[in-house]
This record gives C-alpha cells, structure tokens and sequence, in this order.
C-alpha cells in the first residue's frame, strides 16, 4: 500500500537537500522531452468545473480531509506472509503436541521406554520453528508493515482557516507534518488533455524550511504527499485539483460536499469492492463489459486479494490527527 510513501523516504536517504537542489538547477531538458506546465501556485486556476473525486472523508466549514491514491493497493503482502506465518505457528503447535504425548506416555514409536537423548530431542524440536518465525519476521517485518501493522491511512487535511496542509502519516513514513498551502507547489500539467493518458493522481510538493513538524522544527528536505483516488482521466484529475483549491482559497461554497464521503470503518464488503476494482460505469457502457467478464473469470483471485484487504484492515489502528491539530481554526 505505502510503496509511494515508502519509496519517497527511501530516495531522500540517497542524496542530500543540497545536491538534489544543484542537480536540479544543472540537470537541462533534453530535446523532445516533454515539458510539464505546472500551475503558477495555488491561486491559479486549472479547470472550469470541479470535481471531489470520491476522495473525501470529512468536509465542513474548517477543513476537509483527504485519501491517498494506493488505498486498494493492499492485501496481497498480508495473504502471502500471513499464510507463511500461519504455516510456521501451525508447525510448531503441531510439533509441541506431538513432543508433549509422547514425554506423558514415556515411550517412543517402538514401545521402548524415552531415553535421556529422546527427552532432550522432544524438547528442543519444536522450538526449530519459533526459531525459523523469528528469523523470518526479522528479514519480512518491513514489508508487511507496507499495510499491516502500521496506520490504516494516510490523512491529508487542507484547513482554510489555518492555511495550512496537515500530513498524518506513521514514523516509518516521514511522520506527521504541518505544511503551508501558500507555499505548495502541485505536480500537475495544467494544459494536459485526455490525449496525454488516463489521469492519475495529484501530487503536492514543498521545498525545504515551507513547513514543520508537530513540534514546530522545519523541515529539512523536500517533502511530497500524493492524494486522492486515481483519476480516470485528464480533465478529472485537473477538476480534482480544482475543487481542492477552491475551498482552500473561495470556501465551502465554491467546493460543496460530495453526497458521500469514504466510510473509516473496515466493512469487508469495502474491501470486496477495492478487489473488484470496476465501477458502475463498466456496465452501462457496452464496450467495457468485457473488463467485467474478465473479473468474473477472475472471482477466485478477487476474492483472495479481498481477504488479505480486509485482514491488512484489521491489523492495522485507525490514525487520528492530534489534539492541536484537531482544534487548529477552530
């Protein structure tokens, strides 16, 4: 789930904020390279309409809160190593009971009485696979806490009163930070057209020093947060954007609430749906039904994938903004 995340703390380890910065500066643009027209700030506009993208989870008169684009991008880690572990604690319960009969009974498979050597034995063959569990947690615990073990979400919350861009994220991932919105560069080509692919999601971007974190040091790197659900397409994702700086920079009214915001809690149908992965659409439109037959065919592996969705759910806390945060313009 967090490999965006992930990826971006790992690249920042590669190479310091000052030889990123002269690289930038040296690096030129080679010829027919294309070229991306970002907004000039967050005052410009990108789009004529707006669009919340379904990417929402609360909206009111002080912030909205926002999901990031990797949300169905998980279960398949929890399944596959679950299924591992499982298999390891099954092993070792299944030895310890055998071990366990057979030192209350006294005899080995023979008939003989248990010897000094078969005691020691019985005893220490099944601690080989708490042995093999440890060992393979330490080599696989960073992978699994891609999307168990850790926070359910990553929160982006755009408070107007405030001006401000809150990024609730666990340790591991950068932590939380409380970024300025005046300061916010967006990494969107503001002229793109459907010709240019089928959307994607919004990524924001500030320099080094344009925020801190929650105990008010600044940062010291670059910082990048990517939000919202995948786009389908080009003017999508720029209406999305839109209607994010809208409400920032016009209110609530330019940018109302959407009829639905995401639901928290971990309903398993939720995560049957995040498998499936096709809207309603799919099905008005003749020429994509296909995609649907296609799922269906797949339904074994879609339901496995839900499994491991929801289990990856229920290892994980549902992250919540700290107190100042929470009261921040209020």
């Amino acid at each position: 789930m967090y490999f965006l995340e992930r990826g971006f703390e790992w690249s920042k380890t590669l190479i310091s904020y000052d030889e990123a910065s002269e690289k930038a500066m040296n690096q030129k643009r080679r010829p027919g390279q294309d070229q991306i027209q970002a907004p000039e700030g967050v005052g410009e506009q990108v789009s004529s309409w707006t669009h919340d993208n379904y990417s929402l989870y609360t909206h009111n008169e002080t912030f909205i809160d926002i999901r990031t684009p990797s949300d169905e991008k998980r279960g398949i880690i929890t399944i596959f190593l679950g299924w591992i572990y499982g298999f390891l604690i099954y092993m070792f319960l299944a030895i310890a009971s055998i071990s366990a009969e057979k030192i209350h009974a006294g005899v080995n498979h023979s008939g003989a009485p248990l010897s000094g050597t078969d005691h020691f034995i019985l005893a220490l063959f099944p601690l080989f696979w708490p042995a093999v569990l440890c060992v393979f947690l330490k080599y696989t615990s960073r992978f699994i806490r891609l999307e168990s073990l850790t926070a359910r979400r990553i929160i982006v919350r755009f408070n107007r009163i405030t001006r401000k861009v809150y990024i609730l994220r666990p340790k591991h991932l950068g932590g939380i930070r409380i970024m300025d919105w005046d300061k916010t560069e967006v990494i969107v080509d503001k002229n793109m057209s459907e010709l240019d692919g089928t959307g994607g999601y919004v990524i924001l971007g500030w320099e080094k020093g344009d925020g801190m974190d929650l105990h008010g040091v600044p940062t010291d790197n670059i910082e990048l947060t990517f939000i919202g659900k995948p786009t389908r397409n080009a003017s999508e994702l720029l209406a999305f954007w839109e209607y994010i700086r809208r409400y920032m920079e016009e209110g609530p009214a330019a940018a109302p609430a959407p009829k639905k915001l995401i639901c928290k809690f971990p309903w398993p149908w939720l995560s049957l749906k995040a498998a499936w992965g096709l809207d309603t659409s799919f099905f008005r439109q003749t020429e994509l039904r296909v995609f649907v037959l296609l799922n269906l065919l797949l339904w074994p592996v879609i339901l496995i994938h839900a499994t491991g969705h929801w289990l990856s759910l229920l290892l994980c806390y549902e992250p919540r903004f700290p107190k100042v945060i929470e009261e921040a313009g209020r």
